[in-house]
């Protein structure tokens, strides 16, 4: 199939495109630059596989938690597309991509975003299926969750971090951590082409991103501050 996916939930921003066999990919850690270099990098992955945004069959996105600002990048490009050429767009759970490689691992899977001020987005996964929701949340409380007789395998962006304040919560934890994360682009388009295959619905236009917690915008609105 023909198709681009943004994983825009971390820090590190990734956009990769397949068309048929041939697949090309970027990473794209840059901060605030990330909002001038997106566009451009959409251009050139496509331009890697002979791809014009108008030949997709479908655009793909992690659709949440993560970073406020990344999402929103992702959603307007992508919903760009929808709206010029009817490219049909699919909303992935972040921590939904980030632990789907992982679906047959003997254990738990513990997916986790950053979400700075001691605080994480967090699932919990055992065998693909998830048995702690996405949720913004402390170590300590995800800590109090797991099973001390399972190994515990954390993926996601920020894995090691999470590494570190659970090996200061309990170092009696059996934990893997990979050095090297595998790139969500293809989760992204494993699971969207999973999707059509069983006729989900794509987004709907009103459809935007799921946040997990408050902008700063919002808790000042909210304070009167």
């Amino acid at each position: 199939m023909k198709a681009l996916v943004i994983d825009a939930a971390a820090s590190c921003m990734h956009i990769a495109a397949k068309n048929d066999d041939f697949k090309a990919s970027i990473s794209l850690d840059l901060g605030q630059k990330q909002s001038q270099k997106l566009l451009p990098s959409i251009d050139y992955i496509l331009a890697q596989v002979d791809l014009k945004s108008s030949e997709l069959e479908y655009t793909a996105l992690t659709s949440g938690p993560g970073t406020f600002t990344g999402l929103r990048l992702a959603f307007s490009a992508l919903k760009a597309i929808e709206l010029a050429h009817n490219v049909p767009v699919y909303g992935v759970p972040s921590l939904d991509a980030y632990a789907f490689p992982f679906s047959n691992f003997d254990g738990l899977v513990v997916s986790v975003i950053d979400a700075k001020k001691d605080q994480f987005f967090a699932a919990v996964y055992e065998k693909g299926k998830t048995i702690s929701e996405a949720e913004d949340t402390s170590a300590e409380n995800v800590a109090a969750k797991l099973d001390k007789g399972k190994k515990i395998l954390l993926c996601g962006p920020d894995a090691k971090i999470f590494a570190e304040e659970l090996k200061k919560i309990d170092s009696s934890l059996n934990l893997v951590v990979y050095a090297s994360q595998p790139c969500p682009a293809d989760s992204l388009f494993e699971i969207a082409e999973s999707m059509i295959e069983q006729k989900k619905e794509p987004l709907a236009d009103y459809d935007g991103p799921v946040y997990l917690r408050k902008s700063e915008a919002e808790i000042k609105l909210a304070s009167g501050k």
